[in-house]
């Protein structure tokens, strides 16, 4: 598994929001998460279907949470250790679209 990022190279926030809803569970199991982990992902990727900008995806406006898929991100980073974390990355750089396991 890849685990290397060069600094900088980094997909953006979009692109990872994009992912993060694309990403299968076969890709955590990959990436080892823990059932705690999974369970919290999970509830982020929900999360991430309301609040992220997603391509395509129109979103209602509400004038109590005009979020902009940054919260999401953060907690993303936070529930994945650092090496999954970059594994992810690394995944959601390869196929933006959620259709290849990680390397």
């Amino acid at each position: 598994m890849a685990l290397a990022q060069e600094p900088g190279t980094e997909p953006s926030s979009a692109v990872l929001q994009s992912c993060l809803v694309g990403t299968p569970n076969s890709v955590w199991a990959t990436l080892k998460l823990t059932r705690d982990q999974v369970v919290r992902i999970g509830f982020v990727q929900e999360a991430c279907k309301e609040e992220c900008e997603l391509p395509g995806v129109k979103k209602v406006p509400n004038p109590i949470s005009n979020a902009d898929g940054n919260t999401v991100m953060s907690e993303v980073k936070n529930i994945l250790g650092r090496d999954q974390y970059l594994a992810w990355v690394a995944y959601c750089s390869g196929s933006p679209d959620g259709a290849q396991p990680p390397k």
